[in-house]
């Protein structure tokens, strides 16, 4: 695949790396953490290379204004930053115990078909990458609305 201007942009990079970890097998577990990681620091990437690109605009202030509120420039915001600054992202893990039967072999209860059935962020049922997939498609679509505002 060529490299072009889009695919190189802050954007297309955040779904990049949350292709990848959607693709970590369950045994991947720090490649998936990882590649989760840069995605919400490439997503958050994307409002700062928008933001260098239009803060001198008369009307930055209102766009960024209404955004601030948005959650997923709150979510991209504060998981970006705590992974610069502080820690890693504040995901929680589900774990998968088998059981015992009668003639006192294991067999697993649920076998994860990849990493991603092991993170959350607010909910067990929503896998973390959802989560990120969901912010990013709101972001994407913040972006756009921002670019057409701005055009002249």
């Amino acid at each position: 695949m060529p490299v072009t201007h889009e695919s190189r942009g802050a954007l297309a990079r955040a779904r990049f790396f949350l292709d990848k970890a959607k693709a970590c097998a369950p045994d991947d577990c720090v490649d998936f953490e990882a590649f989760l990681e840069a995605s919400i620091v490439f997503a958050r990437a994307a409002v700062h290379r928008l933001k260098t690109k239009y803060e001198r605009n008369p009307r930055w202030q209102d766009v960024w204004g209404a955004w601030l509120n948005q959650p997923a420039i709150q979510f991209f915001r504060d998981e970006r930053d705590l992974i610069l600054k502080e820690a890693p992202p504040k995901l929680s893990q589900k774990l998968f115990a088998g059981f015992f039967d009668s003639s006192g072999s294991s067999t697993p209860a649920f076998i994860p078909s990849s990493a991603s059935a092991f993170y959350y962020f607010d909910n067990p049922d929503t896998p973390a990458t959802v989560t990120v997939e969901a912010h990013l498609a709101s972001l994407a679509t913040l972006l756009a609305e921002a670019e057409q505002a701005f055009k002249p």
